[in-house]
């Protein structure tokens, strides 16, 4: 039996009992920080047909970081949990080619690194110098890294530092502030070390000094190709560092290459440059592969790393493009049988505000990942409530508290959750939480929100 009543739906015997809303939708609908706020609520059990919950559950809302949880179980289903991209390095002619296959890991823990192991693999096969240049070819993706959703006070920092075919230190770089001048609000920030610095960028500082307690709300402005990047906003007072997105990551990846070599004792008499080369019918002297798309799920899940998830996506399709890879999720779940019906994809990672889901759709897709195959890492790829990941402070000391596990999405006025758990029944279920534009931040609310369904449950 289901009761539909206005805009909301809700479902019985379950949660319905003798009332128009459960006490646990009915405070967060009312909530005085909801009022504003547009909700989207799913609750389906694994087993079984009907949702156990539903509030406007078919309403298109801004997912946040949860749409990465579309973007991995796709990927885990469609490129297997065993999958890993390959970096490869050739010798042709008097060029060595650094040839990129999408690997958002590639040098991400330290810059030379993984050099140090293709430089003995060139010495292994008797290479004492490189007469010629050394590329990087960055063709695995499509050229355009950013899509065209992406807001510009994101594009020019670390979060928003799309996927090249040739990704290296996590797209990104350093920039530390030093107290020279004098430390006061609304004073200039003085911009000691770049680090790795952009090769060929110019960067303008206006930063100042923020007000105490303002943390930090500085944003470093200019896109890919970029060659000049200016640095607005404040930090806070003190030493403090804050990450860009490089404008040209593979040809910091050659650029740092060349000198390790030369360093390491192979002499480069060439220039370090960025292109498109035909190797086919060459062999490589070394491939480098990355950890399983297992790891890499579990990392995109676990810290919301934007650069795993939109590369994950745009490997999903051969062409590498964006437009394929939205072709190709809509496609895995339409033959899955999930209405797709207001669902807009415009990235793998959920930084587009423009992108939007239902908290049906999400719910469902997670739903059927559970019965996959590919289900149980999926599912050990989400952070648990209160303990780990994002979610480690999230319904800490609550009774959700190592009940649930779920993916969490935040950006300015959008809060969101999409996950499973396990109620006080002992049966399992599958939730999307969908939260735009709250009066203020929605966290607690929500937490508490979730602590009683599952005790209800």
């Amino acid at each position: 039996m289901k009761i539909s009543v206005g805009l909301f739906l809700v479902f019985v015997p379950m949660v319905v009992v003798g009332r128009i809303l459960p006490p646990s939708l009915k405070a967060l609908v009312e909530s005085s920080v909801m009022k504003p706020a547009s909700i989207g609520v799913f609750v389906v059990p694994l087993e079984g047909e009907e949702a156990v919950m539903a509030w406007r559950a078919d309403k298109a809302l801004i997912p946040a970081s949860t749409m990465k949880v579309i973007t991995t179980a796709t990927a885990l289903q469609v490129l297997g949990p065993e999958f890993a991209f390959e970096t490869k390095i050739y010798l042709k002619g008097d060029d060595l080619v650094v040839e990129g296959g999408g690997d958002p890991i590639l040098g991400a823990t330290s810059l030379t690194g993984d050099f140090a192991v293709w430089a003995r693999a060139l010495k292994e096969a008797g290479v004492t110098e490189i007469a010629g240049d050394i590329i990087a070819d960055a063709s695995f993706f499509e050229e355009q890294r950013t899509p065209n959703a992406w807001p510009w006070g994101d594009v020019g920092n670390y979060y928003g530092a799309g996927p090249s075919g040739l990704n290296y230190h996590m797209n990104s770089f350093e920039l530390t502030f030093l107290p020279k001048s004098p430390m006061k609000p609304g004073f200039p920030a003085d911009l000691f070390k770049v680090w790795p610095e952009p090769p060929g960028v110019k960067i303008i500082n206006h930063m100042k000094w923020g007000q105490k307690g303002s943390g930090d709300q500085g944003y470093v402005y200019g896109g890919p190709g970029a060659k000049v990047m200016t640095l607005r906003g404040t930090v806070p007072m003190g030493i403090f560092k804050i990450r860009g997105a490089m404008p040209d990551p593979p040809l910091m990846c050659v650029t740092f290459l060349k000198d390790f070599l030369e360093t390491d004792g192979i002499a480069v008499k060439g220039e370090a440059r960025v292109g498109q080369v035909e190797v086919e019918g060459l062999v490589p002297v070394f491939v480098q592969k990355s950890p399983s798309l297992a790891k890499i799920v579990k990392g995109t899940n676990h810290r919301s790393v934007n650069l795993y998830a939109d590369s994950i996506f745009k490997a999903l399709t051969p062409s590498g493009s964006t437009d394929a890879s939205v072709g190709k999720v809509n496609e895995h779940w339409e033959k899955q049988g999930v209405d797709l019906t207001g669902f807009v994809m415009h990235d793998g990672s959920g930084l587009s505000p423009r992108g939007t889901v239902t908290a049906r759709q999400l719910a469902m897709i997670l739903k059927k990942v559970r019965g996959d195959e590919t289900g149980e890492v999926f599912v050990k790829s989400l952070p648990v409530a209160g303990r780990s990941g994002t979610l480690a402070g999230f319904g800490k000391g609550m009774g959700i508290e190592g009940k649930v596990r779920a993916k969490s999405g935040t950006m300015t006025r959008v809060k969101a959750y999409a996950g499973y758990f396990h109620g006080k029944s002992g049966r399992e279920y599958a939730f999307a939480i969908l939260v735009n534009n709250a009066a203020a931040p929605s966290k607690a609310v929500m937490a508490r929100f979730l602590e009683r369904i599952v005790l209800d449950l």
